[in-house]
């Protein structure tokens, strides 16, 4: 989590926002090795494979983890491996301060390492009658260990139909200048590693 916010006024801020501050979007990982969090997140399956080469990863995946010769190695070979994928994932994205937050995985999103390639206003397909950002407890939901304000839909299909529609498109051009020009109404230049 970004140490400038704690969670609490996290959630204040994304409680007092209107439902048109958000996006659907696509989000694609730049070409870098993976972080073992995002590791985590594709093992999981919270994150997609798609590319000219899915299948051959996935092939590959299959060699590394059963070889002999290999297995004990399994586990860095799979990062560098994932890390030659494209991997993409669906994020409910908002500004908090001068930095992304993704509202359906409650972190901001770290735009060194990825690339929005598709953005849609949320309330192209949800307004106030089926949606609303909604304070989840850890009494009500255990998988959260904090009080975390999410998207609350009426109809989860909708955001899966958009899902489905976009996660595979063809392109993969970088729209996250776009997005801020959008959302902010100023460029946004991604600062280079020093």
């Amino acid at each position: 989590m970004n140490k400038k916010y704690s969670q609490e006024e996290l959630n204040k801020i994304l409680l007092s926002k209107p439902l048109n501050e958000f996006y659907l979007a696509i989000i694609e990982n730049r070409e870098e090795l993976l972080t073992d969090e995002e590791y985590n997140e594709i093992t999981k399956g919270d994150k997609i494979i798609y590319g000219d080469n899915k299948d051959e990863i996935e092939n590959l995946f299959k060699k590394v983890q059963t070889d002999e010769h290999i297995k004990d190695f399994a586990p860095d070979l799979m990062i560098v491996m994932y890390s030659l994928a494209q991997v993409r994932h669906m994020a409910i994205l908002t500004i908090i301060g001068d930095d992304v937050y993704d509202i359906a995985n409650a972190k901001f999103e770290n735009l060194k390492r990825n690339k929005v390639i598709h953005y849609d206003n949320l309330t192209n397909y949800y307004n106030e009658t089926n949606a609303r950002i909604k304070l989840f407890t850890k009494e009500e939901e255990p998988l959260l260990t904090q009080d975390t304000a999410l998207l609350d839909v009426d109809d989860e299909s909708i955001a899966l139909a958009y899902e489905n529609l976009h996660i595979r498109q063809e392109e993969s051009k970088d729209l996250t200048n776009s997005f801020f020009a959008e959302v902010k109404g100023k460029t946004y230049t991604l600062k280079r590693k020093q």
